[in-house]
């Protein structure tokens, strides 16, 4: 028969951890959605620098609860003034040009030439965004 000695160092220390989470972890969560959308929001208003009433039009909502679920909403939200919100969906998306199936006799107009920054910056600032919520964590888990 063998006999087996097993020492765990730090597992103190560790469930102290847990426990502390257990205990903040929607508040937590909450800061980290705010960092995470801070970095998203910078982006967005760097790559939309070519219009200011898009970039003064940009932000984000505070951090809302549906049960243990935490979010909020980041971009051009529901209550910008109409014609900007036009703008930016046009400038995100970009417009036809004419002549169209509909109106074939219209005259030929060159459409708008897409500038996406709200796809761009998901697409190229998701891992910048990802590693400053890592850093929040775990600057919160050490301290």
């Amino acid at each position: 028969m063998a006999k087996v000695t097993l020492e765990l160092e730090g597992f103190a220390e560790y469930l102290d951890v847990l426990k502390k989470a257990g205990e903040d972890i929607d508040k937590v969560a909450e800061q980290a959605l705010e960092v995470g959308a801070d970095v998203l929001l910078d982006g967005m208003k760097k790559r939309a620098s070519f219009s200011r009433r898009i970039t003064q039009n940009l932000r984000r909502t505070v951090v809302m609860a549906d049960g243990n679920k935490r979010y909020l909403y980041l971009g051009i939200l529901r209550d910008t003034p109409k014609e900007i919100a036009r703008m930016a969906n046009t400038w995100e998306f970009g417009g036809r040009s004419s002549p169209s199936k509909k109106n074939p006799y219209r005259i030929n107009r060159p459409g708008i030439e897409m500038r996406s920054y709200i796809r761009t910056t998901l697409r190229n600032d998701a891992k910048k965004a990802r590693a400053a919520i890592e850093e929040m964590f775990q600057n919160w888990v050490k301290g």
